[in-house]
Order: C-alpha cells, then structure tokens, then sequence
C-alpha cells in the first residue's frame, strides 16, 4: 500500500524556500529518521523541513529536535495530539515556501523528487512506506 502525499502551492516571497515539506510525526520514532535522512538527501536543495510532533508519546519530539539542531532548513513544532490534519495544518502555518509537500513520517522519498520543480500545479504521488 502506498502513501499518499500531496503538493500544494502557496504565496511565495522572493526569500523563502521554493519548497516546503511538512511532515507530521505521531509515534513513528522507528522510521522517522529514515524518512528525515531520505528528505535531506533530497538533490534540490531549495527546500525548509517542518517537522510537527503531533502529541507523540514516543521519541519523534527529541529526534525532530536533534534534526533542526544540525541542519538549519529543519523546524520543528511540538503540540498537543489533533490528528494527521491538525498536524498538516499546524505546519502550514509556518510553511514560507511556494509549495507544500506533505510526507507522512513513516514514509520515505527518493533522490531528485523534487528537482525540478515544476510549473504550479497540485500533484499527488505515493511514496516508499517504510513500515
């Protein structure tokens, strides 16, 4: 079964990232460092990593706290349990690039997703599941 993730395009100002990929995480510490590593090793580089711990009970909070301490394009939003949308909504509040990328924390993308971006549109793509 493949997960589904969805681009979206937002008001772009000329200094923020072309890209912003949000990924909210609720227990899945055992594949959210997979699914952080395949983002930053991502070819276009243009790109901020949010990152919401959705409530976990789990180690996503301090994992996501380690990855926005060692590369600076990550941000992390801590909150109470809402739900996937809540979380999706949570990183959009904060989100600056022109598109949104949606990636659920137990997925994973492969090398040159991104690159290039291409003309504005909404696309829907299915990513590798990790579980």
């Amino acid at each position: 079964m493949k997960a589904k993730e969805t681009a979206i395009i937002k008001d772009h100002p000329a200094s923020s990232p072309e890209v912003s990929i949000i990924v909210p995480a609720y227990n899945v510490a055992p594949y959210l460092r997979e699914c952080l590593d395949s983002v930053l090793a991502e070819t276009y580089t243009d790109y901020e990593l949010i990152i919401v711990d959705d409530g976990s009970t789990d180690d996503c909070g301090r994992i996501a706290d380690d990855y926005a301490r060692a590369d600076r394009r990550v941000r992390v939003i801590h909150k109470e349990n809402g739900g996937l949308s809540s979380a999706r909504n949570a990183g959009l509040n904060i989100a600056e690039g022109k598109y949104v990328y949606f990636l659920d924390g137990d997925d994973r993308i492969r090398p040159g997703l991104l690159a290039p971006v291409g003309p504005p549109q909404v696309a829907v793509q299915g990513a590798g599941k990790l579980r």
